[in-house]
């Protein structure tokens, strides 16, 4: 199996869940049951959060990129006028434009798959910036400040952020060996709550991450194989498995919430 930098992101939250004593929490659903529906059986496409979609419809509109779910649509009141929401994100794609055209950035492909033997990484965009190629890939949060959330984008904590900052190791290394181009690797995070506000941030990655993420990439495939061998164990929790798109189906979901014990002791 080919290991996208999302999959390696979301079996490391799953193998930490199931199988590591570390104190460490992960955000998200962490379910071995969805994991696999998602990644091994390829059998659930996870519908969109608002946040995503309004995300989505961003793209759509700055690059021209189609999801695989077909042309989005924008969210409308009563009358037929776009949401406030979607309103940012017509007047975010409008600013992304006007960047483009203001450093002379030229798309060369977008929705741009690089595969090799072992990896596999979908560019948001291939671009000529500066007389040569570069990678840039598309954000559009309301956490451009946030120090705290595994999706913050705040950039002094972001170095500390393995689950953003292995997504340029991913694709660069892949480039490097698909394309035998050492390629800059941009972000470009747009800001969903105010239009005229956005981060161009280079990724500067230390050339031992290289080897490292490779290694890690092999270590995924194994553990992997032998995750599908002995069986995806379930996560049931009741926050998660209410909001879960296999809530319908699943045997293991908890329908209702458990009971927690805590100790008090009269000491502060």
């Amino acid at each position: 199996m080919k290991i996208s930098q999302s999959l390696m992101k979301e079996f490391k939250k799953y193998y930490y869940a199931t199988h590591s004593k570390s104190d460490k929490v992960y955000e998200g659903n962490n379910c071995g049951i969805l994991f696999k529906a998602k990644y091994v059986d390829k059998t659930l496409i996870v519908p969109p959060s608002d946040s995503m979609s309004e995300g989505i419809y961003f793209e759509y509109l700055a690059t021209g990129s189609v999801p695989r779910s077909g042309t989005p649509e924008p969210e409308r009141t009563l009358k037929g006028e776009l949401t406030a929401p979607y309103k940012r994100a017509v007047e975010s794609a409008n600013f992304f434009k006007q960047i483009i055209e203001h450093y002379d950035i030229k798309i060369l492909e977008k929705s741009y798959l690089l595969q090799n033997e072992n990896m596999t990484g979908l560019l948001d965009l291939l671009v000529e910036m500066d007389g040569s190629p570069a990678i840039i890939d598309l954000k559009y949060s309301g956490l451009m400040e946030d120090k705290w959330s595994d999706l913050g984008w705040n950039t002094e904590a972001l170095p500390t952020k393995e689950n953003i900052m292995i997504q340029g190791v991913h694709y660069r290394l892949l480039a490097r060996d698909v394309m035998g181009m050492d390629l800059p690797f941009y972000f470009w995070v747009f800001n969903s709550k105010d239009p005229s506000d956005m981060k161009i941030i280079k990724q500067e990655i230390d050339e031992d991450q290289f080897e490292q993420h490779y290694i890690d990439v092999l270590k995924t495939q194994d553990l992997l194989k032998k995750e599908i061998e002995i069986g995806f164990k379930p996560m049931p929790n009741y926050k998660n498995c209410k909001n879960c798109p296999l809530k319908e189906t699943c045997p293991e979901r908890q329908l209702f919430p458990k009971p927690v014990t805590i100790y008090y002791s009269g000491q502060v």
